[in-house]
C-alpha cells in the first residue's frame, strides 16, 4: 500500500490547480488519479477559444501545468473504484493508497437522453454534446447532417457553431423562451445560418438503426442524421455517496457546483489544495 499525504481524484483544471497550491504550501506527499491518458480534463477537448486571454482549452491547460511539479505522482489511465473511511483508495488496477486528506475533482456528467422523456427507439446518430465534442476534437470524426441540438446553453452553442464551420445544418432546440449561453457564444446564431427554435424540447425521435429525424414539440417533424443533447449537467459525486460527512474529504470544481468559467473553477481547486495541507499540519 502507498501512502500519500494528499489524495486528488479528478486531473481538471480544479485537480490541476489543487495540487500545484498544495505542493506550494508545503506538501510533498500528493498523487492525482485520472482516467485520461493526460492531465486537462474536458479542457483537453474543446477547441474554441475563450478561456483566459482567448486561448483554445489545450492552450490553457499547456498554461495551467507549466511549473507542475514533478514530485506529484500521476495515475493516468486510472478510475478509483472505491473509497472507505479508513482513508483508503482501491485502484482499478488493484492497487490501494492511503491518504490523509482526500479532494475530489471529478468534474461533472451530462444528462444523457435516457434521463429525458423522449420516446422512440435509440437509433446510432445519438450522443450528448460533450461527446461529440471530444469525438470531433480529438478523433477527427465529422458527423452527418443535418443536425439537432437539444438544448441552447453553452455547450450547445459550441457545437452548433462548430457543426455549422462544417458545413452541416443545425436546429437549436430550447425549452426556455430565450436563448441561454453567453453573449459570446450566441454571437453563432448571427454568425451563421443557425435555426432557434424556443418554448420546444423533442418529443421523439425517428428510425430503426439510424436516426433519420425527430419532433419538436409534439408537432414539428425534423429530419436530422445527428441529435445532440445539452440537457445540462450533473456533479459527478457517485464515488462519495457514503462518504460526504467525512473530515478529511473535500469538494473542489465542477464536482462541488457547476461552475460558468474556468477561472472560477481554478480558484476553488487552490482554496481546497492550501486547505487541505492546513488540515495535515494542524493534526502535525
Amino acid at each position: 500500500m502507498e501512502h500519500f499525504d494528499i489524495l486528488i481524484i479528478g486531473a481538471g483544471a480544479a485537480g490541476i490547480a489543487a495540487a500545484k497550491a498544495a505542493f506550494e504550501a508545503g506538501c510533498r506527499s500528493i498523487a492525482v488519479a485520472d482516467r485520461k491518458t493526460a492531465m486537462g480534463g474536458v479542457l483537453l477537448q474543446c477547441a474554441h477559444r475563450g478561456f483566459g486571454p482567448e486561448l483554445t482549452g489545450p492552450e490553457y491547460t499547456m498554461q495551467l501545468l507549466d511549473g507542475f511539479p514533478e514530485a506529484v505522482v500521476f495515475f493516468p489511465e486510472t478510475t478509483v473504484v472505491s473509497l472507505d473511511e479508513n482513508k483508503t483508495a482501491v485502484l482499478d488496477s488493484g492497487k490501494i493508497l492511503s491518504f490523509q486528506e482526500l479532494i475530489l475533482a471529478t468534474g461533472c456528467r451530462e444528462i444523457p437522453m435516457g434521463a429525458l422523456p423522449i420516446a422512440g427507439t435509440r437509433p446510432k446518430g445519438i450522443y450528448t454534446a460533450g461527446q461529440m465534442q471530444e469525438m470531433m476534437n480529438l478523433h477527427g470524426h465529422v458527423p452527418q447532417g443535418p443536425a439537432v441540438i437539444l438544448g441552447s446553453g453553452d455547450l450547445g452553442l459550441v457545437m452548433a457553431k462548430q457543426l455549422a464551420q462544417a458545413g452541416i445544418a443545425v436546429t437549436l432546440v430550447e425549452q426556455k423562451p430565450h436563448c441561454g449561453g453567453m453573449v459570446r457564444n450566441r454571437r453563432c446564431l448571427r454568425e451563421y445560418p443557425i435555426k432557434l427554435i424556443c418554448n420546444a424540447t423533442v418529443t421523439e425521435v425517428y428510425g430503426e438503426r439510424e436516426l433519420t429525424g425527430c419532433c419538436v414539440a409534439g408537432q414539428v417533424r425534423l429530419p436530422c442524421r445527428t441529435l445532440l443533447i445539452a440537457a445540462g449537467l450533473r456533479p459527478e459525486r457517485q464515488l462519495i455517496r457514503d462518504l460526504e460527512q467525512m473530515p478529511w474529504l473535500q469538494l473542489c470544481g465542477n464536482c462541488n457546483g457547476v461552475h460558468p468559467m474556468v477561472e472560477s473553477v481554478i480558484n476553488e481547486g487552490k482554496r481546497t489544495g492550501i486547505t487541505a495541507w492546513e488540515r495535515i499540519r494542524g493534526r502535525v
